[in-house]
């Protein structure tokens, strides 16, 4: 009995261990793919939160001065959830351009079916800018 209750606290603190957050997909800034649009940044900011919802992710907040977005997916049939941090910022010099990234977290490391939520916003984000 002392054995079972040990493994299976073992196990729960290496699942907890492994779990991310959105501070963690914020702090990864530079590891998620990029896209450059042809558009000046005040038109992404303004369209993001319509792209973010349509693709079924909850709006968890931004911080515009910070050039950043944060989205959340919950528990699903395949993933127990994803944390996304969406960085945004103006390329220099004309034509107006500007660098999105995306970084995905899965919430439970061990999740290898979660979703990587990086080329659906930068597809669904180039078709709400053409």
């Amino acid at each position: 009995m002392l054995l079972a209750r040990s493994a299976l606290l073992v196990l729960a603190v290496t699942l907890l261990a492994a779990c991310s957050t959105l501070e963690d997909a914020r702090t990864a800034q530079g590891t998620g793919p990029t896209r450059t649009y042809e558009t000046d940044s005040d038109r992404v900011w303004q369209v993001m939160p319509d792209v973010v919802r349509g693709l079924s992710l909850t709006y968890a907040g931004d911080n515009r001065q910070e050039g950043y977005v944060l989205a959340q997916h919950g528990v699903s049939m395949f993933s127990y959830g994803e944390e996304v941090a969406i960085f945004i910022a103006p390329v220099p010099g004309p034509p107006p351009r500007t660098r999105v990234e995306v970084v995905t977290k899965r919430r439970m490391s061990t999740n290898v079916f979660a979703p990587d939520w990086g080329g659906r916003i930068l597809d669904r984000l180039s078709e709400r800018l053409r």
